[in-house]
């Protein structure tokens, strides 16, 4: 729509807005119509929408619609000031609060209102469990503690679902010793159930005893074939414990991640493992993270060299890249149009491993990069960089992503650069930022070391590439970068998070998925050992590097 377009229907939406009131939803319906590139929306307008029409579930649209738009600051504000303006009333407290748990990274907001909540309404349940689940997220694992303690003296009747809440968060918040006991004493006084177990297999298997995680997870198929988590445990525990064969083919069988950009692709027909796709057309689409995507596109190659006619659909970020490195293979962003009348079938990009039969490690490992930087861009950023060798590259947070569960895996993985150069010490080399993202201003607050900063030349992961060919060592820990730096065939030393990923198995410094990565494995929650040691191997690599 022409920005003309976008301006005059704003200016009539407020005219409207000022003689008669539009439906809420028929407001939000004409927005989301609108592009993003075009329409901000504006505060007053909805403001006003919202005082003719106030409900909870309005207060929800209005504030959803305020964060699909990105003005997240703006959503938070109006749904605040609802809520400050309508003190006592429960309901719309607990809308707000809702909202701005699962929808945000606010959760110092989400905690205030919830608390709210339950003083407004001691006696309603699940106020009350919200917010010791917002606390433990929080990390304030004390009083979230103090809350499930209080909401099983409160709630008897809802004590089973208490634990799953409690035992579930600990696990994810990186405390999976913790909720392996509780699972047990749950397990003692209530006997074993399907979701029981796959938390008990869950914990051991963050606990990296994949084994005995598989034998639980069975038990907990047993009790219920069809029991989705569990298959999902299993089938990424078999993979933890390098049973490919299996593993693969039970992967396939997850729920997949879909989002509005990869909505249409999704309806094609799916490949399954085993099928024989000589003669097809598969457009391979990104599911999960883009790490993942680095990680799996490599066998697409494979689906090509068994006659099938393969394409790529990936975000922005990663399409020059793949371009660059996948010669016969069309590639496609998915902010764009594909033609999907041309394809016989869909795959996500995870799938692949299992589509071209991978069975055992050496099926995994490549000779040589598989992903290739443009040799222009490694010129360009040649000159840009210190002349003073080596030269190493730094990565010390992953993207955060706006949903409890990832912003939870991000905070088990990402480090404090403060914390990261304590570690390191001064050491005898030029230090290259390859951060992005937030964590990029702590660069502002670190005077140890100077570290040079070209990220504000990058704009995709090929720019990142040609960086990572001018450097001897990427140390990073466990994000896109890491598996970018592997595919590359660049030495790489990846700080893993000790309930560590399922692709890095439960122990050892190699991975056959990257020969050239060296795996430092924490072995609790917190990070301070294992940089102990990261930064004694650096200073003695640093100390007998010689130029190759």
């Amino acid at each position: 729509m022409p920005y003309r377009t976008v301006v005059r229907w704003k200016e009539n939406r407020m005219q409207d807005t000022q003689t008669k009131q539009q439906g809420i939803d028929e407001m939000i319906a004409m927005q989301s119509g609108l592009s993003n590139a075009f329409v901000h929306m504006d505060y007053s307008v909805w403001r006003a929408a919202l005082s003719q029409d106030l409900t909870p579930e309005n207060l929800a649209k209005v504030g959803e619609a305020f964060i699909e738009k990105g003005q997240i600051a703006e959503g938070i504000k109006l749904v605040l000031e609802v809520v400050a303006q309508n003190p006592d009333d429960f309901v719309l407290t607990m809308a707000a609060a809702i909202l701005v748990l699962h929808r945000t990274l606010r959760y110092d907001i989400a905690v205030a209102l919830l608390r709210k909540a339950t003083l407004l309404r001691p006696d309603i349940y699940h106020a009350r469990l919200m917010l010791a689940d917002a606390l433990l997220v929080k990390n304030d694992v004390n009083e979230a503690c103090e809350q499930f303690a209080t909401a099983l003296k409160l709630f008897p009747e809802h004590k089973k679902e208490i634990n799953q809440n409690l035992i579930v968060y600990f696990i994810d918040c990186g405390y999976p010793k913790e909720a392996l006991d509780i699972a047990y004493t749950v397990l003692g006084e209530e006997g074993p159930t399907p979701l029981l177990l796959n938390d008990v297999a869950c914990a051991i298997q963050r606990l990296n005893q994949s084994e005995t995680a598989l034998s639980i997870y069975a038990q907990s198929l047993q009790l219920d074939p069809e029991c989705e988590t569990s298959k999902f445990g299993y089938a990424a525990t078999q993979l933890k414990c390098g049973k490919y064969a299996e593993g693969f083919v039970n992967y396939a069988g997850r729920p997949l991640k879909i989002t509005p950009t990869t909505e249409a692709l999704a309806a094609l027909p799916r490949v399954m493992p085993g099928q024989d796709v000589a003669g097809k057309k598969i457009i391979c689409y990104q599911e999960q993270g883009i790490g993942d995507t680095l990680n799996f596109a490599r066998f697409a190659t494979v689906m090509r060299g068994r006659g099938a006619e393969v394409a790529l659909a990936v975000p922005p970020t990663l399409l020059r890249l793949f371009e660059l490195s996948f010669a016969g293979i069309k590639c496609f962003s998915t902010l764009e149009d594909v033609p999907l009348d041309n394809y016989d079938y869909g795959s996500p990009i995870p799938d692949l491993p299992g589509l071209a039969r991978v069975k055992t490690a050496q099926d995994l490992l490549v000779a040589n990069s598989y992903l290739k930087a443009d040799p222009a861009d490694v010129a360009k950023f040649a000159v840009k960089l210190p002349a003073r060798w080596p030269r190493i590259g730094l990565i010390w947070a992953g993207e955060c992503r706006g949903n409890i569960v990832d912003y939870l895996a991000d905070r088990r993985r990402s480090i404090l650069l403060e914390k990261l150069m304590a570690a390191l010490g001064p050491v005898e080399a030029t230090l290259v930022s390859l951060q992005l993202g937030p964590p990029r201003e702590e660069l502002a607050e670190c005077t140890d070391q100077p570290i040079f900063d070209p990220m504000d030349d990058v704009h995709d992961m090929a720019d990142t590439a040609a960086i990572m060919e001018n450097l001897d060592l990427i140390l990073s820990v466990d994000t896109s970068t890491a598996h970018l730096a592997g595919a590359l065939a660049r030495p790489v030393w990846m700080i893993s998070r000790w309930d560590a990923c399922w692709r890095w198995g439960d122990a050892g410094e190699t991975t056959p998925w990257y020969p050239t990565m060296r795996i430092f494995r924490s072995q609790e929650r917190a990070f301070e050992p294992v940089l102990a040691e990261v930064g004694g191997a650096l200073r003695a690599w640093c100390k007998n590097w010689q130029p190759t």
